[in-house]
Parts: C-alpha cells; sequence; structure tokens
C-alpha cells in the first residue's frame, strides 16, 4: 500500500483538526504538520475573554493531549514556517533550509493581524491578540486602574473590551464606523450592546481614522480624526489593534495558486488551479453550495467542519461543503449568537423582549428567514437554522409570537 504525504500548512485549530481526522480516516497517510507557534493546535474563542481574564488556563484549549501529537507514527509536528512552494515538484520551503515533498496540501495558514499603515504603528509594546503568546502579554498589562485603548470594534476588540472593564481596566474603543461589530451584527443589536457596554464603563469614539501613534515612555498618545476633521489625542498604558486579519497568500500567488480575499477554492475546499492544494478555516474563500456563492469566514465553527470535509475528501469520501454560517460572543454576562447571513435579509421581526435581555431577532427576505441573532436564546438556534434551510415562506407574526414554539414553527 503507497503511502501519501499530506503536508499541512497551520497548526492552528484548522490544520490540527484536519490531521486528526486524517490520521483516524486514511491510514495510507503520512502528516506533516507545519506550524511557526511553539504550542500544539489549540482552540482560540477562550483567548479574548477567560484565558485573558486569568479565569481559565490556556493548557485547557488544546485539541488533544501531547502524546496524540509526540507519538503518532503517521503525523509529525515541524515547528517552522513555510517561506516557498513549488507547485511542479510539489515541494515546499522553510524557513529554517529545510525542504519538504508532499503529494497533497492543506493551507490552513488562518492570517496575521493587520496593522496600522500610520506613523508609530510599529512601536514596541503595541499588542494584538491572535494567539497565546499575545494573550500572554496583553493579560499581563490589564491592571485595575489602568487605561487600555482599543482600535477597532470588531468581535475580538469588543469582547476583550468587556473583558478588561470586568478587570476594572478603563477602556476606549475606537472606530471608523459608527456601529460596533457592524460585519455581523444588525444595527439594533449592535446598539444594545453597546449600551450595555457604556453601562460597563466603556468609552467609545465612533467615526474616528487613527493618525498617529507616539510613546512618551509612560504611555501612548494615539492621534485620531474625526468626521468633520478635528484631531484630538488619547493616552492610554496599553494600546491593542484589532481592525482584522491578513491572509497570508504571497508564497501561494507566487506559486501559481489564485487568491482573492483568502485561497480561493471550490465546494470541496479545492484550488482550481492545482487539485492537489485545498484550504480551510480563515484563509478558506470556499464556494458554499448553499449559497451557491463564495463565503470566506473567520468563525470556529468554520474551522471544525471545513477541517473535516477536507479529510474527507482527502480520504475519499467527500461531500460538497454547503454549511450555514454560526458565529458566537460573550461579552458582558450576555451570550449573543448569530446564524445566516445578515446581509441577506431586507426585513426582519423581533422575538421576546430585549428589555428584559433575552430576545431573538430574526430576519427575512422576501418572507423566508435567512439569518437571526439570539440574546441568551442560543436553545433557538437549530430551530432557526432548519428555517433557513428549508426555505419556505413562514408567517412573520407567528415567528414574533413567543407563545408558538419555534419548533412548532419549523415542523
Amino acid at each position: 500500500m503507497s503511502v501519501r504525504r499530506v503536508a499541512i500548512i497551520g497548526a492552528g485549530h484548522a490544520g490540527g483538526r484536519v490531521a486528526q481526522h486524517l490520521v483516524a480516516l486514511d491510514s495510507t497517510c503520512q502528516v506533516l504538520l507545519i506550524g511557526d507557534e511553539p504550542y500544539a493546535p489549540y482552540e482560540r474563542p477562550a483567548l479574548s475573554k477567560a484565558v485573558l481574564a486569568g479565569e481559565q488556563a490556556w493548557g485547557e484549549l488544546m485539541l488533544a493531549a501531547d502524546e496524540f501529537w509526540s507519538s503518532n507514527p503517521r503525523l509529525e509536528r515541524i515547528t517552522a514556517r513555510v517561506i516557498g512552494l513549488d507547485s511542479e515538484r510539489r515541494r515546499l520551503s522553510l524557513d529554517d533550509g529545510r525542504q519538504l515533498d508532499f503529494d497533497e496540501l492543506v493551507v490552513a495558514t488562518g492570517g496575521a493581524a493587520r496593522q496600522l499603515n500610520v506613523p508609530g504603528s510599529d512601536l514596541p509594546g503595541l499588542h494584538v491578540l491572535r494567539g497565546i503568546g499575545d494573550c500572554e502579554k496583553l493579560s499581563a498589562t490589564l491592571v485595575a486602574g489602568s487605561r487600555l485603548l482599543v482600535v477597532g470594534a470588531g468581535v475580538i476588540g469588543m469582547e476583550v473590551a468587556a473583558t478588561a472593564s470586568g478587570l476594572g481596566v478603563a477602556v476606549t474603543v475606537l472606530d471608523v464606523s459608527d456601529q460596533i461589530m457592524r460585519r455581523c451584527l444588525p444595527a439594533p443589536v449592535s446598539q444594545w450592546l453597546a449600551t450595555q457596554h457604556q453601562q460597563a464603563g466603556v468609552a467609545f469614539k465612533s467615526q474616528v481614522g487613527v493618525q498617529s501613534i507616539t510613546h512618551d515612555g509612560a504611555v501612548y498618545q494615539v492621534q485620531v480624526q474625526g468626521p468633520e476633521g478635528a484631531l484630538e489625542v488619547l493616552e492610554a498604558e496599553q494600546v491593542l489593534l484589532a481592525i482584522g486579519i491578513d491572509c497570508d497568500t504571497e508564497f501561494l500567488r507566487e506559486a501559481g495558486i489564485t487568491c482573492r480575499n483568502g485561497v480561493l477554492v471550490d465546494g470541496f475546499c479545492r484550488s482550481p488551479d492545482a487539485p492537489w492544494c485545498y484550504a480551510v478555516g480563515d484563509v478558506a474563500n470556499c464556494d458554499n453550495a448553499f449559497y451557491g456563492r463564495s463565503l470566506r469566514q473567520e468563525t470556529w465553527r468554520n474551522a471544525e467542519n471545513q477541517a473535516l470535509a477536507v479529510a474527507q475528501q482527502i480520504a475519499g469520501s467527500a461531500q460538497p461543503y454547503a454549511e450555514i454560517p454560526w458565529m458566537w460572543t460573550d461579552q458582558l454576562g450576555h451570550n449573543i449568537q448569530v446564524v445566516g447571513l445578515i446581509d441577506d435579509a431586507d426585513e426582519h421581526v423581533w422575538r421576546g423582549d430585549l428589555a428584559q435581555g433575552k430576545a431573538t431577532l430574526v430576519l427575512f427576505r422576501e418572507q423566508r428567514v435567512v439569518a437571526a441573532v439570539m440574546i441568551n436564546q442560543g436553545k433557538e438556534r437549530k430551530a432557526l437554522e432548519g428555517l433557513i434551510r428549508d426555505r419556505r415562506v413562514v408567517d412573520r407574526a407567528l415567528l414574533g409570537d413567543v407563545s408558538v414554539s419555534l419548533k412548532a414553527v419549523a415542523a
């Protein structure tokens, strides 16, 4: 029986899961798991919450025990960075000088924290949050009474704001938008969550752009410009840059792999340029069979499910990837879950009373449910996801009536 060498670039959540599934599904695979972090694969959601707050040890995030990664004869974990790909020879070049040949390649590189392009954005001590090392550095600085400027009001920025304010840190969030978590929350939910943060002591500077960053040896000075052009300088002991990620795809482009908002792949997570090349997780811009278009998702569920889909494809039992997006965030004691694509909606109905801190916003298009946002109502997710997948016309009034169970509507 011939052995196939499967190289996985990226030893994070998605890459680690691919390795685990391949070891379990295909005895003909020799798996090379390549990553530049010194840690075994781990999940990341808690880094901005419980781990950052010191309530959970990062060792609890690991996908598997150390023995799995070190003692499996069909799995080799390599700590290095890939700097080149020879498509013709199917060969990887590593930053330690080694070259590795492979039969099939899985790209699971995720993304690096996006940097500001302003004077001072490269000053030492500025924080980002992508991995365990970043989390440890930031956590050590979150001292009660200190000040933290969070640049970016996305999921990571707002989760860190919630965690830091709970530790007694004075937090100010800066963002170019007038709405927090704009990419994943509809305006009514975003406005409600912003109010919860303000009541917890978090301050906001909205519709501002960072112009420069300086440091006087004690505090950072961040100059921002408002929508009318006015300049203002804000000071803090710590600054977190949370403005998204940039996918590391340059070495793939140079090798002839099409990259557009990540690595462009088909419904089986394969590159159209090379049937031996797959992409998973944050870096994969994948053709989704349910939506009929490509989606790139930065979620826990996507990392989990795409990893399984790719491992099954390599093992010979593939199904097209057709997952409905789902994400969650925990902030200030509230659990918020989003299922579906909010941008596809043109109308909505509330189910429950948000003033009571527990409600669901159901979003429609052409009388069909396309998304839902659940505030402390995660138990409704499966029924709502079923309605999205069924694509059938639903009575809005019926969905807005809390006396009618969602299971009955979805039946």
